[in-house]
């Protein structure tokens, strides 16, 4: 299944090598694609706040948010805030929040009416 992550305030270098230092994630975010944002109209930052990635079922899914959740959590912890970070499959889009359990059963509950509705595309593998 196709994902996009998104963070605020060009997180996303930091959230990348964080998914890539976690055993459970790195394989995901190994074939990750990131790309720039430009919120601003010309101000490119240095960082990025987009991950474009796939996974192959829900159980690398749920790996992957756990894994976001709980950077999140350890910046929360040591400098005292944390980024937003949402991830989109298809038209839903999720916040990762607290320990990522409603991220993946909101993610999961599309993936799975989205097979279940007729003429939707195959599911990437």
């Amino acid at each position: 299944m196709k994902l996009t992550i998104q963070t605020d305030h060009g997180s996303g270098t930091d959230l990348y090598r964080w998914l890539l230092e976690d055993p459970g994630a790195r394989p995901y975010a190994a074939g990750a694609t990131p790309a720039a944002v430009d919120p601003d109209g010309g101000e490119m930052g240095i960082g990025f706040d987009v991950l474009n990635l796939v996974v192959p079922n829900v159980i690398a899914l749920g790996s992957l948010v756990v894994s976001i959740a709980t950077y999140r959590h350890q910046l929360q912890q040591s400098t005292g805030t944390a980024p937003r970070v949402s991830i989109t499959r298809s038209t839903v889009q999720v916040a990762v929040e607290g320990d990522g359990a409603e991220a993946v059963q909101q993610l999961t509950d599309a993936a799975q009416a989205e097979e279940a509705s007729p003429g939707a595309p195959p599911a990437t593998p």
